[in-house]
């Protein structure tokens, strides 16, 4: 497997998970079960005639053959320029990170780089990651004949201010443990707590958010990084 991309997975795993929540709710609320259409020509992804997201194209995932294609490849030269950035910007996080995958410009064989749990959810992973790195709200799958097309949503109504992050994040992080596979637990969490800025103590098989003084949560791992126990502590104020 490419370590640096799945240890990339695991940093924004969590987050995304949370954020996917989110989007799920915003359509349960204001696009009543509407189906998504997609229209290539303008970037958008629109759930009925009301709810419309800016979304940007970042590839597809082949099931009969298990490969990746990057939305520069399929398109080739007609790209607009919103888009091209976006491939760019990709391609720029492939080279910071050492990725050769991210810079591919034929089909990607998803199996040697993820390995076979991960692989089978190639969309969702690199949603995962590209959307994180570079500050999208969300990102959206969608299925087509034996594939799935993976977009990128940015849009100011994603964005909350959430009133008690810490609480959030001991009431999601197990979800995120059963909704993905996760090959290591304590760096999912630590990434998790990053995204609401928090950088937490880590010390052995702990994991611990300590202000002023106080425990407000507390993790513990075993040998293989897998979390045995999670608690968010309430302070009076």
């Amino acid at each position: 497997m490419d370590e640096q991309l799945v240890a990339l997975y695991h940093r924004h795993v969590a987050a995304a998970y949370d954020r996917q929540l989110r989007l799920g709710d915003f359509l349960e609320r204001e696009a009543n079960g509407t189906n998504w259409h997609y229209q290539v020509s303008t970037a958008t992804l629109s759930f009925g005639p009301t709810v419309k997201f800016q979304a940007h194209d970042l590839g597809a995932h082949a099931e009969i053959d298990n490969s990746w294609l990057w939305v520069w490849y399929s398109s080739q030269m007609n790209l607009t320029t919103t888009m091209g950035d976006v491939c760019a910007a990709v391609r720029k996080l492939g080279e910071r990170h050492g990725i050769k995958a991210f810079s591919s410009t034929s089909s990607v064989d998803v199996a040697p780089i993820l390995g076979e749990e991960l692989g089978r959810i190639v969309s969702h992973v690199f949603g995962i990651i590209v959307s994180g790195e570079l500050g999208y709200q969300a990102y959206y799958t969608m299925p087509y004949k034996r594939g799935r097309n993976t977009v990128l949503l940015r849009d100011a109504r994603l964005r909350t201010d959430e009133p008690d992050p810490l609480g959030r994040v001991a009431t999601i992080f197990p979800q995120v443990l059963t909704g993905f596979p996760i090959l290591d637990h304590r760096t999912a969490l630590i990434g998790y707590l990053n995204s609401y800025a928090y950088v937490p103590k880590t010390e052995g098989r702990l994991v611990r958010v300590v202000e002023n003084g106080v425990e407000l949560l507390r993790a513990e791992f075993d040998e293989t990084n897998r979390m045995t126990d999670l608690t968010a502590f309430q302070t009076q104020e």
